[in-house]
């Protein structure tokens, strides 16, 4: 098994029109000095967004990007203008560099973000909400892939109306893989009250990429109990280094492998950016967890 991982600027707090995000020269540089080759886009337009600038800022640095993505409302279809110009400025970004991923996930809405992790609290879409929403999906993945040869992936996010075990088979049942593979985020499934392990194992031949992430359990405690939105539970640092929380990475390791799994993964680990959090030693410490767990190379 051969996973090509890659740092994310989450990992230093950068967040999409966040105001507070660092400088994108200081993470890039971090990132290698955490040792790195390859880093996530990030949210368009905080890494430079002219594709030969940027490959030349990449190659500097002796970096690559391994993956773009789509962090939208697909739960609000009148969106959807916006959302589609959208998905075809990130894809041709990421084809001018010559990346084929894109991993699309709902956006952290005012309904959802406040019950993040809480299955029973949660307010659901009615059936013609949700139908209306993969048929959204289901244009974005088409324009990704028949406009730009895009390999688009699906990703469960805490907070979002795709989020919860029975939202993601629910979507992996309504969508077919031609249309859109999977990404597992390892994080994000333990956050909502799910196995991992058990969906790499269910659902291992439609992945296309992953986002390794660990949660601190004592903190997920802590914010379930206390019912605590996801942005405040970020801030109270749920997620953690790789390999100091409750995601079982020797299972995760041997499920990939029993799926042949030969991809690349990103390694994130969502943060306040101003916090006084060990960005950069988070990454390295983990990256080399990955290591010594004979995850990455």
């Amino acid at each position: 098994m051969t996973i090509t991982v890659g740092a994310a600027p989450a990992s230093w707090g950068v967040e999409p029109g966040g105001t507070k995000n660092p400088p994108w020269p200081y993470v890039m540089d971090e990132a290698r000095a955490a040792g790195y080759k390859t880093i996530d886009l990030g949210p368009l337009g905080y890494f430079p967004t002219d594709p030969a600038r940027l490959k030349s800022e990449l190659a500097k640095r002796d970096l690559t990007i391994i993956s773009g993505y789509l962090f939208e409302p697909l739960h609000d279809p009148s969106r959807k203008a916006e959302v589609l110009q959208n998905t075809r400025d990130v894809c041709r970004l990421l084809q001018g560099i010559g990346c084929r991923r894109l991993v699309a996930m709902d956006w952290l809405s005012d309904a959802r973000a406040p019950t993040a992790g809480r299955s029973a609290d949660a307010r659901r879409l009615t059936p013609a909400e949700w139908k209306a929403m993969i048929a959204f999906i289901a244009e974005i993945a088409r324009v990704a892939t028949e406009e730009f040869d895009m390999r688009p992936s699906l990703h469960a996010h805490a907070g979002t109306f795709i989020e919860f075990e029975d939202e993601l088979d629910r979507a992996m049942n309504d969508l077919p893989e031609s249309v859109i593979g999977l990404c597992v985020d390892t994080g994000h499934t333990v956050y909502a009250g799910f196995d991992p392990v058990a969906v790499i194992r269910r659902y291992g031949a439609r992945l296309r990429h992953l986002h390794f992430k660990d949660v601190d359990p004592a903190v997920l405690k802590k914010v379930i109990a206390g019912k605590v939105g996801f942005m405040d539970a970020v801030g109270m640092r749920v997620f953690c280094p790789l390999g100091a929380g409750a995601v079982d990475f020797p299972g995760v390791r041997d499920a990939l492998a029993a799926a042949g799994y030969d991809g690349w993964a990103t390694i994130e680990q969502d943060v306040d950016p101003e916090s006084n959090s060990p960005f950069t030693e988070d990454a390295r410490r983990s990256i080399e967890f990955l290591r010594s767990a004979g995850i990455a190379s």
